[in-house]
């Protein structure tokens, strides 16, 4: 019975090539029934695995204060803040100039004479002494003059004497004479020059111009203009000589001066 029973299971466990395979039996090539079949493979690496590429990277410490503002960016609002002070500052300025209506000083010369008054060969000897009557026809502003300069003119171009004035003021609805004194002692004039004054002199009358030269500010209360260059051109001064002295005086009522801002 046992020699049976141990045939029926080599039997069984018994490796067959061909098919079907029948109950016990297991086909070539392929492990019996309850074997592993394979070798178990190993695990994948970690996806995540962290790998040192170098030492690790140097973090600089996060400032703990306040952040310092651009420096472009506040160049930049310095700059239109700028922009808009000049531009309101200017339209203030402009509205109290519209306000107040400012008017250019008048000029006149008042008196002029000349002593005496010798052209020789090429060279001149003169003082003329003239008084200028300089008015304010504003209502509302005063007028600085400062730098004043005053120069004598025959002819076109021909600048034959030049002085400084001391600065003045001239108050609202006023006006005020200023005298000064011009002098020239053997100043080269040219030959042509001094025989058409010389002819003239001897004719009775020689016309000379006069140039004023200022820096001008009007002022009304806290409102002040910036100075400004006033120019005044008295053109026809005549001088009339009676007598061959060399002395002439103003001859009739001087026009105005021509005023130029």
């Amino acid at each position: 019975m046992a020699t049976s029973a141990a045939g029926a299971d080599d039997g069984r466990n018994k490796t067959v090539t061909g098919y079907p395979v029948e109950p016990g039996q297991f086909a070539a090539g392929y492990p019996a029934a309850g074997a592993y079949p394979y070798v178990a493979p190993p695990p994948p690496p970690h996806t995540n695995t962290y790998r040192p590429m170098g030492p690790p990277p140097h973090y600089a410490p996060q400032p703990t204060g306040p952040i310092a503002p651009n420096r472009p960016t506040l160049l930049c609002r310095l700059l239109i803040a700028a922009v808009a002070v000049f531009a309101i500052m200017s339209l203030v300025f402009f509205i109290a100039w519209l306000a107040l209506r400012p008017r250019l000083p008048e000029f006149r010369v008042e008196s002029a004479s000349v002593f005496p008054l010798n052209a020789t060969g090429s060279e001149l000897t003169a003082t003329w002494d003239l008084t200028l009557l300089a008015n304010n026809p504003n209502h509302k502003l005063r007028i600085y003059y400062d730098s004043i300069q005053a120069s004598l003119f025959y002819g076109d171009d021909d600048r034959i004497a030049t002085t400084s004035l001391p600065p003045f003021v001239l108050t609202k609805r006023n006006q005020t004479r200023v005298g000064f004194k011009l002098a020239t002692v053997g100043e080269y004039v040219g030959n042509s020059v001094a025989k058409r004054i010389s002819d003239e002199r001897d004719h009775g009358s020689v016309r000379f111009g006069l140039g004023v030269f200022a820096s001008v500010r009007f002022r009304s209360g806290v409102f002040q203009s910036r100075p400004r260059v006033l120019r005044v051109f008295c053109e026809r001064i005549d001088f009339g000589f009676a007598q061959k002295n060399g002395t002439g005086t103003l001859t009739g009522e001087s026009s105005p001066c021509v005023v130029d801002l």
